[in-house]
């Protein structure tokens, strides 16, 4: 009954505090305020779904003042010892502390409701459609700002605890503020950077490593057990804390031993909570995971030793939760050392040979096979992990084609790492391999549990059947639409798709059909499958099915209009020729052409592309002229001097032959 008493007692103090209630105001005062420069900017971005990561800023903010305003209120009523007036003043300072818990825990849990219906709210005027997205942005917001904000009430009871009314309380409260703050690995970037999803130091964190990004094409919101237990642990040490820093306050022994006692337990509880943190914490989000990864490919041996000899018939793909079983049918087997390409980060547990475990080794992400006869079929077990190339959270994963997700028949790693100067500074780049697939198809049958949102391979029954250059599936958050008779994949937090689709594949039709004018493309047409997204996967082209990526700069229909469209449009569908830097330039001034084409203003006719300072001083200034020379021709001579340049272009093309051609083009009025 006393503790109810209390409960209701410290309501009434929080709706009276003009500090407390004025904080919580002006969270969601800033809210709106965030909102509001968000939409009016130009260059609104496409993905809605990081709107959210306002609130780490915002609790950051919002968190000093109730920490500040807990740490008054309950270093007041210690000043005068009033507990040490009663027999079980103890017990009363612990149910003061218990009351003041559930008050906070209670309203923070009426602003999680009301932060979210306004999130919704917004996601549902922008357009956004009805999905579970709303709900994982429920857990995103608990684990966010619901979360860190309950902690405020403990960071102020453990001062008042420890410090009392001590002016020296104030630089604590402040030193407590930036060091648990969810804007912490902002702050403290540099070590941020090297800290893992998985070390022990990542507990240190309260909030995301990189905290501009909160949602993620398909895969959702940054939201997984992880961050849950970490919370637990953090709960249960300051929980802990506070009954340690109490301690001098209890009357008997009696009390001063039962408090050591449960305190006994916290470590125990604290362990085992940081321990399931790590285990199930992601590493699809983190800078260290995915810096590492990288430099792992730039560490690897490019030229490398691969024994093709053998063809590939078919694929049988087992998924069951993250074990992955494929099983390869073999023909035209001429070794008995055959290499497949296998994302190296994954567990191989096995390799079969007619039912019989045989020898493998891995270099990177190739694996050579040790068959001690020859064989029709090898089965390859492992396990599907989540990674910074291929993040796998919640039962949501991205396996897209040109990853190597399964063995393929490849000579190279899966992604590669190159440099080249821009500004002075050497700057690294990477890509995947598999941009531009083999003309040759398999047969894949994929037996996956789960719903899944796409799969380029028809579904027949209960598995996915037919023949393709390489598979991507998809098992995540998002639409699906048809138009036009295109199947269309969008993630889920796009809004008005129905409307802006028609728009989208017009253009993309019209410019593919432009760009087949001056080169030959990889594919006839552009397929009728196409996904989608606005960050975090690579683009690439295969026969039966495009994936997008608008690198999150507009939203789609703003995006066609860019000159970063019509280039992704270029390196989707005409294979690299000749040296890295003519490939480049070619590229660049295809991509004015294709707009000048579109009735769009070209940005700089000038501008190179990104490995010109890489070249010496003479061969820039033989591009230079180029590109002086190309801005004068008309839009028929232009189109008939990047065809030209484009079908004979080899690694022994040089600038020499550009420029000569270019005159040739001049010289007969655009007619070659």
């Amino acid at each position: 009954m006393r503790w109810k008493w209390l409960f209701v007692f410290y309501w009434k103090r929080l709706l009276k505090s003009k500090l407390y209630i004025g904080a919580s105001f002006s969270f969601f005062l800033l809210l709106a305020v965030r909102f509001t420069l968000f939409f009016t900017d130009p260059y609104n971005m496409e993905s809605y779904g990081d709107i959210p990561h306002e609130v780490f800023m915002l609790v950051q903010i919002v968190s000093l003042f109730y920490i500040v305003w807990f740490y008054l209120l309950y270093s007041n009523e210690l000043r005068y010892g009033v507990s040490s007036w009663f027999a079980d003043g103890y017990r009363i300072l612990l149910e003061k502390m218990s009351a003041l818990l559930a008050v906070h825990a209670l309203y923070q849990g009426i602003m999680l409701m009301m932060s979210c219906g306004v999130f919704s709210i917004v996601y549902l005027f922008v357009g956004v459609e009805p999905s579970d997205l709303y709900l994982s942005l429920l857990r995103f917001l608990a684990v966010y700002q619901f979360g860190p904000l309950v902690l405020t009430v403990l960071y102020g009871v453990i001062i008042a605890l420890l410090l009392e009314t001590k002016k020296v309380s104030f630089f604590a409260i402040l030193l407590v503020w930036i060091l648990t703050g969810p804007m912490t690995t902002e702050l403290f970037i540099d070590l941020s950077k090297t800290v893992h999803a998985r070390d022990w130091a990542s507990l240190l964190f309260i909030g995301k490593h990189a905290i501009q990004r909160a949602y993620d094409s398909y895969i959702g919101f940054e939201v997984d057990r992880g961050g849950e237990w970490k919370w637990a642990a953090w709960f249960l040490s300051l929980v802990g804390l506070a009954l340690l820093s109490s301690i001098r306050f209890t009357q008997t022994r009696k009390e001063r031993n039962a408090v050591l006692k449960a305190f006994l337990v916290f470590p125990f509880l604290i362990v085992l909570t940081a321990y399931h943190s790590l285990q199930t914490n992601t590493k699809a989000f983190t800078r260290a995971d995915q810096t590492t990864e990288l430099e792992e490919y730039r560490q690897m041996k490019q030229e490398t030793n691969a024994d093709l000899r053998y063809r590939i018939q078919s694929y049988d793909l087992s998924l069951h939760g993250s074990r992955a079983v494929v099983r390869v049918a073999l023909s035209q087997l001429e070794t008995n050392r055959p290499t497949f390409q296998l994302y190296h980060l994954y567990p191989l547990h096995s390799i079969e040979a007619d039912h019989q475990p045989v020898k493998f080794t891995r270099n990177g992400d190739l694996v050579t096979v040790w068959l001690p006869k020859r064989t029709s079929t090898l089965t390859f077990s492992y396990e599907i992990v989540d990674t910074a190339l291929i993040p796998y959270t919640n039962g949501r994963i991205v396996l897209l084609a040109d990853r190597a997700w399964y063995p393929k028949r490849r000579a190279s790693h899966m992604y590669r790492t190159y440099e080249y100067r821009m500004a002075g500074m050497t700057v690294w780049d990477g890509a995947f391999t598999d941009q531009f697939f083999p003309d040759e198809t398999y047969t894949f049958t994929l037996n996956v549990d789960g719903d899944v949102l796409f799969c380029n391979v028809p579904k027949r029954g209960t598995v996915y059947r037919g023949k393709a250059q390489a598979v991507t599936l998809i098992k995540g958050q998002g639409h699906q639409l048809v138009d036009q008779g295109y199947e269309i994949i969008y993630p889920a937090d796009w809004p008005h798709m129905a409307e802006r689709a028609p728009t989208v594949i017009r253009q993309m039709e019209k410019t593919f059909r432009h760009v087949q004018q001056i080169a030959s493309t990889a594919v006839s047409s552009l397929p009728n499958k196409i996904v989608f997204s606005s960050f975090g996967l690579s683009s690439f082209l295969a026969h039966d099915h495009l994936v997008y990526n608008t690198d999150d700069l507009y939203g789609i229909d703003q995006y066609i209009m860019e000159q970063n469209f019509y280039e992704k449009i270029l390196r989707l569908s005409v294979p690299p020729k000749g040296s890295r830097i003519m490939y480049n330039e070619w590229i660049s001034l295809a991509t004015r052409w294709l707009m000048q084409k579109n009735d769009l203003p070209v940005i700089d006719w000038s501008s190179k592309s990104e490995w010109f300072e890489s070249q010496p001083q003479s061969v820039q200034k033989q591009i230079e002229s180029v590109y002086s020379e190309f801005q004068s021709l008309d839009v028929d001579q232009k189109q008939q001097l990047l065809r030209t340049w484009y079908e004979n272009m080899d690694d022994a093309w040089t600038w020499d032959r550009v420029i000569e051609i270019m005159q040739e083009v001049k010289g007969v009025g655009g007619r070659h």
